[in-house]
């Protein structure tokens, strides 16, 4: 057994170097340490701040807190910085594992003697799960990893979306049954596509995906004009979509998307389901859309129509139709050891349990007022806690629960099931552990008086749905024609209900009034009179389901939200396959390496070469809400904090003030990688501006493409909205109101977060132009050639109006469907097309 003293630790060595400042050990001569002998007021400690979890978001702020110096970046680290990691490495690429080799030198070399003489050697590493990106939603991430050297590369954007039939005979199929994944593969039907698509090359930096279409045959024409019919809907509405989408981002209107004020009032906004029938999108397009944004978000269709309309149509806006899907070309391994290089001491395989105040005032002063508790019993004192976890994480961990429910076991593994084990990966650590998830945390079993009272309530807020990924070679996953292959491939069982009415209790009062009000119709047997009065009925019925709509998600009789469900579990969800080949060339092309996520059948188990699970945050009209409930909530805490070190002040800060969250579920839109950084850059600030005496900024000699001096725009850009909204607080004009709209941290994103990304990329690229001029006018005998913003030529063309948009995409299609043709004509006879497509 471990005692206290124990506890893993890892710690940098303190004179390592940061890429922000590369000489953060050597003092400069204006550092808190040289101050003036007439200074009277001596320098306040170093302030210590501890960050839980080491997933991106807490990778992130703790470098940022980690690259902060005193006296406005001129003296010494201004902060300390010690980072827990419950498991034994970093959370970010806790998962991930390296390929094992199954050529036969590897083999032999590993002691083994099933080497295959026919295969390529491999090297390489999985990332668990695919961290793929577009630059036009992770503007804030892209900066990032520019700033700490990481390279990312584009990837095709081609899909094939399939259906997965099950055989309904079998014995193990049955309506309880029902929404439990076959476990006998051998009752799986793989159909062939329903659309595949490639990309063709349109320009030097544009290329556009268009479907492909199957051989014309004059003998059974049926199946190409059925998909061509097919296609036709699919075009159509999604031009419809994007015309909608990026008109509405332009005049800044996204959470007004098919709103009717009349209709919904209360401000609720609109559900994806709802867009989506009401605005009569036709099956085909819905078949496809709904499992790709199922996919984006990990999610069930249950969940995926939870989401308000505006948060998935405006990563529609920005993203299509010319955003590349990329990846980080070493892996994000390299991400986790830039970004921790300058964290001092890092704690692994060590759970933080309770956080309490600390209790000995002098102790308080010396160390920190707050003390946090780790599984080994270590009592730490710190001036802030960030918590970099998932909200239920942290609201168990505030309420000292300790995680004790299980996630679900994966489908199988070689060991469970006594086969041979497979050759194509090596287990870790973590394949062979139980995952663990907090309860539902008891909120109203609680105290009101509890210090983290209104945190916790906050944090039930955000729903939570559990996701597995499996990595393998069954290429069953596939289409069962290799060249219909792509780098995604979605599918989705045919007894899938891709609108399935959600767990909104809101969109279920407003079916029930519908179906009221038809009945009453035909009672009234066209009574004129008797409609209206009925109508009104059924809006004052809507007003009152608005007002309800709050919380649209039930809680339970505790008080957390609605409990975690499984999307691996249910039929009801869509299965997206990645041939990882595709996006690493290291891995060779013998073998297809795949990435499965929410597999709704199982693989082959001599195939499988790990399996994880992960909770997802999901999003519905309650936790956006609880979004700006919790900034609001951290805005005030250091508004608190800041006013209790002014003289004379007499406002009280409890331990709670000195608690913060950060995460993909902290931040609007659908929670992804660019949540986890802005969030945590939201922070740092929080804590710099209530820590005035410090003057912490970062250090003066960084370089010019460190993160926080390219993130100064978007710093400044908050500080003058939150000027304004203390002007039209203190003001309440009406007519101030009206121009400033709403200020809530949703609102303030969806109507200016594709506007400052255009303006942060634009510095850049003016930034990199000076540094590219500089380094020519210093270069001697070399070329120095211009590296394009690959970003910023993406949205180049991008204005307030929308039309011109429109006009250059129709342009650039028409380029596009020249190439398409052409690959049609190419491949109805019978010869190679792919040399006209990017497939």
């Amino acid at each position: 057994m471990s005692t206290a003293t124990e506890a893993p630790i890892h710690t940098h060595l303190s004179d390592d170097r940061s890429f922000f400042d590369t000489h953060s050990a050597q003092p400069t001569m204006t550092s808190a340490t040289t101050a003036s002998p007439t200074t009277t007021t001596p320098p306040p400690r170093k302030l210590r701040v501890a960050v839980v979890g080491s997933g991106l978001a807490g990778l992130t702020v703790a470098h940022l807190l980690s690259s902060l110096h005193l006296e406005d970046g001129q003296g010494d680290q201004g902060i300390d910085v010690e980072l827990f990691e419950k498991a034994h490495k970093l959370g970010m690429d806790a998962a991930s594992l390296s390929v094992t080799c199954p050529c036969q030198k590897c083999a032999l070399a590993a002691g083994r003697s099933d080497g295959d003489p026919n295969h390529e050697h491999v090297e390489g590493r999985m990332d668990v799960p695919m961290r793929s990106f577009f630059a036009e939603y992770y503007p804030n991430l892209v900066r990032l990893y520019r700033a700490i050297g990481v390279k990312f590369h584009d990837a095709d954007n081609t899909l094939a979306c399939f259906d997965v039939t099950f055989d309904t005979q079998s014995e193990e199929f049955s309506p309880s049954t029902k929404y439990r994944p076959s476990r006998n593969h051998r009752n799986v039907n793989v159909e062939s596509p329903y659309l595949s698509s490639r990309s063709y090359k349109v320009s030097s930096d544009h290329t556009i995906t268009l479907p492909d279409l199957p051989s014309l045959s004059v003998l059974n024409p049926y199946p190409f004009g059925r998909r061509l019919l097919g296609y036709y809907r699919i075009a159509r509405d999604y031009v419809r979509m994007l015309a909608v989408s990026k008109e509405f981002m332009t005049q800044g209107r996204m959470m007004d998307i098919g709103k009717d004020p009349s209709e919904w009032g209360n401000g609720r906004q609109v559900s994806l389901r709802e867009f989506l029938v009401n605005g009569q999108y036709s099956h085909d397009f819905s078949a496809f859309f709904v499992p790709l944004f199922a996919c984006v978000c990990t999610c069930s269709f249950e969940r995926m129509m939870e989401f308000p309309a505006c948060v998935v149509l405006e990563y529609v806006a920005r993203c299509m139709p010319f955003g590349r899907m990329q990846f980080v070309s070493s892996g994000v391994r390299e991400v986790t050891e830039n970004l921790s290089k300058n964290i001092s001491t890092i704690h692994y395989n060590t759970m933080v349990e309770k956080i309490i105040e600390a209790q000995d005032a002098e102790e308080a002063n010396e160390k920190g007022p707050i003390v946090l508790i780790d599984s080994f019993g270590v009592r730490r004192s710190f001036d802030h806690v960030i918590f970099a976890t998932q909200a239920n994480q942290a609201a168990a961990t505030l309420a000292g629960q300790r995680a004790s429910k299980p996630l679900p076991k994966p489908f199988v593994t070689s060991r469970e099931a006594g086969d041979v084990e497979s050759n194509y990966g090596r287990r870790e650590e973590h394949d062979l552990a139980d995952p663990e998830t907090p309860q539902d945390v008891k909120v109203d079993a609680l105290a009101s008086d509890h210090p983290f009272y209104a945190q916790m309530k906050t944090l039930a807020k955000f729903p939570y749905e559990r996701t597995q990924v499996v990595c393998h070679t069954d290429t069953s996953f596939l289409p069962k024609d290799p060249a219909s292959w792509r780098l995604l491939n979605i599918a989705k069982a045919t007894n899938a209900d891709i609108l399935a009415t959600p767990f909104d209790e809101v969109t279920a009062e407003l079916a029930k009034t519908k179906r009221r009000a038809s009945t009453d119709t035909l009672v009234s047997n066209g009574d004129d009179s008797g409609l209206r009065k009925r109508n009104t009925g059924a809006g004052d019925a809507n007003s009152t389901t608005s007002s309800g709509a709050s919380s649209p998600t039930t809680l339970n009789n505790s008080g957390s939200s609605t409990p975690v469900s499984t999307a691996s579990q249910s039929y009801n969800s869509a299965m997206a396959t990645h041939i990882m080949n595709n996006t690493a060339s290291s891995l060779g092309s013998t073998t297809k390496f795949l990435q499965t996520t929410n597999p709704i059948f199982q693989p082959k188990p001599e195939t499988v070469i790990s399996s994880a699970w992960f909770e997802r945050a999901v999003v519905n009209p309650e936790s956006m809400k609880a979004v700006d409930e919790l900034s609001q909530q951290m805005d005030e805490q250091a508004e608190r904090l800041l006013a209790g070190q002014q003289p004379g002040n007499n406002t009280s800060t409890s331990v709670s003030d000195r608690v913060w969250f950060v995460g993909s579920y902290a931040y609007p839109g659908i929670p992804l990688l660019e949540g986890c950084v802005v969030s945590a850059v939201q922070v740092m600030e929080r804590i710099i501006s209530c820590s005035p005496a410090h003057r912490l900024n970062a250090a003066v000699n960084a370089p010019e493409g460190s993160f926080l001096r390219r993130d100064a725009p978007m710093r400044e850009r908050r500080r003058r909205r939150k000027e304004e909204q203390d002007l039209m607080a203190k003001l309440g004009g009406q007519d101030l109101e009206e121009q400033l709209l709403d200020q809530s941290p949703s609102g303030v994103y969806f109507r200016t977060a594709w506007k400052d990304t255009l303006e942060d990329e634009q510095i850049w690229e003016q930034q990199e132009k000076a540094r590219l001029e500089k380094e020519k006018a210093t270069a001697v005998g070399g070329e120095v050639s211009e590296k394009k913003g690959h970003f910023l030529s993406a949205v180049g063309l991008w204005t307030s109006n929308v039309y011109v948009e429109v006009a250059w995409m129709l342009l650039l299609y028409l380029l596009a469907i020249f190439q398409w043709w052409m690959v049609f004509l190419i491949e109805s006879v019978g010869f190679d097309g792919s040399r006209w497509a990017m497939a």
